[in-house]
């Protein structure tokens, strides 16, 4: 799941003078070690520990795209694939498909722009776009004294653009909170003005940094778009239409730009790559239709910056203050004395029973270590017990973290036909779901996105599937009624549900150790997670032995919502 948020670094004052213990300190800890058994075709809770403390070690670096830690990640993943007897689905009868990924970078001292015959500052008044995945801003611009419109608030779905003011011009939008990002990258929707012929896209920007330029790279795949844009000052804003931003009305024009930019690609060290296998169907009239079960192989890597946290520190901390990790922005100096009184109580308990531990590591157990040995698991019994009609496609997304690039990439260069896939199964942090972990848990809860919004029937062939389990699970369809934290729009369901792929989003939620340094092995919810990919293998399997195919909903009846903005 994408995120991203500084570490607290306010809990590093720690004593080094404590006996280790082997004791454990939390309710919801496991062992810190797990010696690895042989798996068997039942789906268990020690099948998913044996695959998850290999797959979530330190040794793994945190698993980045781009890394040697995803490369021994996703070797791990092509090898139990090969063991099951997994037909290879990558490219050239491999398991791997490579995507066009590296570091893009722009020089200052090569980039354009001026507003009519007055040239503008690169990073003072200006800055150009990075790249971006989901809204495909172009890495490549010419613009030649090209007039200028205002649209309003970008990504304001209620403001109707007028093609014949937009076409061929400029569209200067002023940001919203999504689309004012570090580095001037923008993750908002471009579509209203693309689909108005506008020849590119200006951001006001509170403030222009200079760090694109500083760090002169951005971490990109290579996007195909005509559409360029870039970030402006509110200065430079009224410069351009003669007015202040406040007094800017929809359609107002302004005066023409010129300018060019360019980016240059240079691949990553080590490749980034979905990793796909197929289980052949056993019917031969359906062995051509596919069902897709999918997790991202990667997280966020080492931990950033010279003051790594105190393990248990860190858990005391968001066990109070942030009990959804990285998604609760708490500024330290806003704790009330009566929560430090709690986080220090919490850490002196730590201290009686073991030493200090600086954490380094992003391990990512849940986010996405428990969705990947989930769908291990899930293949492991399909291949030699369950025996589906229609064929199988493994899935283990790249860089998910870095944009839901691998699924984006796969559905943009698909290895099988895209009008052959019946059905997609995306699994995202199966490793919590206590009622210590989040608002409706518990020992059967799963939580559900997605179903509905591109097939009804899919929605109603889980609920009914469901109700005639043995071990029925309880549902947890809130979240799929709200756009709280932008929840659906940030992993990879969105790539299949934007060609139209009948697609549900699996999940046991957020919990303190979302995107943390103490997202680890020993804190995941083994017995859970068994059930839920039980439930998911069952799903998966209805799907893949019904008669007909789900029916999928003309698209003008799909919710718009779940494409994400594309």
């Amino acid at each position: 799941m994408r995120f991203s948020l500084p570490i607290v670094s306010a809990l590093l004052s720690i004593a080094v003078a404590f006996p280790v213990s082997a004791q454990i300190v939390w309710p919801d800890e496991g062992p810190r070690t797990w010696k690895p058994r042989p798996t068997e075709s039942a789906i268990t809770a020690n099948d998913l520990r044996t695959r998850l403390y290999q797959y979530a070690d330190d040794s793994m670096k945190g698993r980045e795209a781009g890394t040697y830690g995803n490369i021994k990640a996703t070797d791990y993943i092509a090898a139990e694939f090969k063991r099951l007897g997994l037909v290879p689905a990558g490219e050239n009868g491999t398991y791997f498909q490579t995507l066009d990924y590296g570091r893009l970078a722009y020089d200052k001292d090569k980039v354009r722009l001026r507003v009519g015959q007055t040239p503008l500052v690169p990073g003072t008044d200006w800055a150009p776009l990075v790249p971006n995945a989901n809204a495909q801003l172009a890495g490549v611009a010419s613009l030649n004294a090209l007039g200028t419109v205002f649209g309003g608030r970008y990504g304001d779905t209620s403001v109707v653009l007028n093609p014949e003011a937009v076409r061929g011009k400029i569209v200067v939008f002023t940001p919203t909170p999504a689309t004012a990002g570090r580095g001037g990258a923008v993750t908002g929707n471009i579509t209203a003005a693309q689909n108005a012929g506008a020849a590119g896209v200006f951001i006001i920007a509170p403030a222009i940094t200079e760090v694109p330029f500083r760090e002169r790279v951005a971490v990109r795949p290579t996007v195909r778009s005509t559409t360029p844009g870039a970030n402006i000052s509110e200065a430079i804003a009224a410069q351009i239409f003669g007015k202040p931003v406040a007094q800017l009305a929809v359609g107002d024009a302004g005066q023409p730009v010129t300018g060019s930019w360019t980016y240059e690609m240079t691949p990553s060290e080590y490749p980034v790559r979905n990793v796909l296998a197929v289980l052949p169907g056993s019917d031969a009239k359906l062995k051509g239709q596919y069902v897709i079960i999918g997790a991202h192989s990667d997280h966020v890597g080492m931990v950033r910056g010279a003051n790594p946290p105190e393990h248990d520190s860190l858990r005391a901390f968001n066990t109070i203050m942030r009990p959804q990790g990285a998604n609760d922005r708490v500024a330290v100096d806003s704790v009330k004395p009566a929560q430090w009184e709690q986080i220090n109580a919490l850490i002196a308990n730590a201290r009686k029973i073991r030493a200090p531990r600086i954490d380094t590591v992003n391990n990512g157990a849940d986010d996405d270590g428990s969705g990947t040995v989930v769908m291990l698991e899930i293949a492991e019994r399909m291949a030699t017990v369950s025996r589906p009609a229609r064929s199988v496609l493994f899935n283990s997304h790249a860089g998910e973290e870095k944009g839901l690039i691998g699924s984006a990439w796969w559905t943009e260069h698909p290895t099988i036909p895209l009008d052959s896939v019946v059905v997609a199964h995306n699994m995202d942090m199966l490793g919590k779901g206590r009622v210590t972990d989040v608002r409706y848990g518990g020992p059967r809860t799963v939580q559900m996105l997605g179903s509905r919004r591109v097939s009804v029937e899919f929605g109603d062939m889980i609920d009914s599937l469901n109700a005639v389990r043995e071990e029925a699970m309880t549902i947890d369809y809130s979240w799929d009624r709200t756009n709280l934290l932008n929840r659906f729009c940030r992993s990879d369901q969105v790539s299949y549900i934007r060609k139209g792929i009948p697609t549900t989003y699996f999940s046991t939620g957020y919990s303190r150790d979302y995107h943390q340094a103490t997202d680890e092995p020993q804190y995941i919810n083994y017995d859970l997670s068994a059930r839920v990919a039980r439930f998911v293998h069952d799903v998966a399997l209805t799907a893949a032995n019904r008669p007909e195919r789900l029916k999928v909903l003309p698209r003008e009846q799909q919710d718009p919502a779940a494409r994400c903005g594309a």
